[in-house]
């Protein structure tokens, strides 16, 4: 089918600088979605098989399956622990190995990495050598995008380089040479599986909407989004009523910021949420028939908070943020149409929310937890996990349980109930900016200088009688 499609779009593109007639145009349009859609169609049906393929698991749910234990640390129900080097990108995983990417900062080479799920051993890292490294906040990385795997491929990006994409060996299948993003605290979006598309957030002085063919890195469309500059919003896709759609949350200095839906055959615009504050940062999140997400004010980095905390809380006085939910079915500005429900309360800075068990749950910095209904937005409940700090990565969940990590290495669990309940806090020995991956009952926590994989007490005694001397 693909090779198919692909002929097949290339005799209805003509010549390069021909435009199309509207006619063809329209009629490419109709072939590319009768072509492609049961493939969209069944990415979340795939979603479990490549067990977490992408930021933050199936279609950036951030839910994992089996039962992770709630207890775990440095030497409490490890699996396997390994040294791994700078970055901050996620893992993923699918059919047992997991990926991730590291910065080397004394070659300034950028690595992909594969790692043997069940031992925790390398498999192999290959990398780039870009010819120069982009300019990245001080707690950002070169190595920030998370990968994505389609159970063939793992496609990285890198803002200093590109897209790669290998196969499970390491084997190099296709790249793409990119323009530095130039964006001012770097390249933090990943890319997407959606279908035969590989999809990029590409934002900076050059921001735009990418979607590429999976299976030779070749352009398909093309969007421009230099309105929204300076995002670091990961995109998601959203299939609803027989269309496909991606959603891409805007992010630049200047007011009046978007939530975008775009048409996944042929990146064009198709509705909005207009009015946001600027510096939206976090991913949208689909469950019970919506779409969620966050859009924070500007925030103040921790140094110049605790310069000036008199600014800061005029500045927070003031905010804008809110939490939205949205429903399908909209067409170009959605604000007094489609908008299910809107609050202030509970806006994540950077993290993305969580939809579990029929909620919605939001975490600000400093470990506070919103828990609300997420078909109304009511709220259920709010509290302090006990774990203080700043926020950066995001909720996952199992097991009706829910795990969150902050930037000084706490994971905390929940219970994903009607009330606030704190399991457990987990202290780990180094900083966490990634998010975990739940699969099959272990937990994967990327820490500053260390991968671990938890399992509940069973497995990881097993494992432990494995390895242990003269087996």
């Amino acid at each position: 089918m693909t090779s198919g499609w692909q002929d097949f779009r290339r005799e209805l593109r003509g010549p390069r600088n021909e435009p199309p007639s509207t006619a063809r145009g329209v009629f490419a349009i109709l072939v590319l979605a009768l072509v492609t859609l049961p493939t969209f169609a069944g990415v979340a049906a795939d979603a479990g098989q490549l067990s977490w393929p992408q930021f933050r698991g199936p279609n950036s749910t951030g839910i994992g399956d089996g039962k992770p234990p709630v207890e775990f640390g440095p030497d409490k129900n490890v699996l396997w622990k390994v040294a791994i080097g700078s970055g901050i990108s996620s893992p993923v995983i699918a059919k047992g190995r997991l990926f991730l990417t590291e910065f080397d900062r004394d070659t300034n080479q950028l690595s992909t990495v594969c790692i043997n799920l069940r031992t925790g051993k390398l498999l192999w890292r290959r990398s780039v050598a870009p010819a120069q490294i982009e300019k990245v906040h001080e707690i950002s990385s070169p190595a920030a995008p998370t990968p994505a795997t389609d159970g063939e491929r793992v496609y990285a990006y890198f803002g200093s380089y590109g897209l790669v994409s290998y196969d499970f060996d390491g084997k190099v299948q296709w790249e793409r040479r990119l323009p530095l993003p130039e964006n001012i605290y770097g390249a933090v979006a990943s890319p997407i599986v959606a279908g035969q598309l590989l999809v990029l957030n590409h934002q900076g002085k050059e921001a735009y909407l990418l979607g590429v063919d999976r299976r030779d890195g070749r352009t398909v469309w093309k969007t421009d989004r230099s309105r929204y500059q300076y995002g670091w919003s990961t995109p998601v896709y959203w299939h609803h009523d027989g269309v496909d759609e991606i959603a891409v949350l805007g992010g630049d200095f200047q007011p009046n910021q978007r939530l975008m839906a775009y048409n996944l055959v042929d990146g064009t615009e198709r509705w909005w949420v207009a009015g946001l504050p600027p510096c939206g940062k976090s991913t949208p999140v689909i469950g019970g028939g919506l779409l969620f997400f966050a859009a924070p004010d500007i925030i103040m980095d921790p140094a110049a908070e605790n310069a000036n905390p008199e600014r800061a809380a005029r500045m927070y006085a003031n905010n804008a943020s809110r939490v939205v939910a949205v429903k399908p079915g909209g067409q170009h500005e959605v604000n007094q149409t489609h908008v299910a429900w809107s609050e202030h309360k509970g806006v994540l800075g950077v993290s993305s929310p969580l939809y579990y068990n029929r909620r919605l749950y939001t975490f600000q910095n400093g470990g506070i937890v919103f828990a609300r209904n997420a078909q109304t937005g009511a709220l259920v409940y709010s509290g302090r996990t006990g774990a203080s700090g700043y926020y950066y990565s995001s909720p996952v969940a199992a097991d009706n349980k829910i795990y969150i990590a902050s930037e000084e290495g706490v994971v905390a669990v929940l219970d994903a109930g009607e009330q606030m309940n704190v399991l457990a806090r987990n202290k780990l020995d180094g900083g966490i900016l990634a998010t975990p991956a739940i699969v099959d009952g272990k937990l994967y926590v990327r820490t500053e200088r260390d991968l671990y994989a938890f399992a509940a007490p069973t497995a990881a005694h097993q494992r432990r009688a494995q390895l242990a001397p003269g087996r």
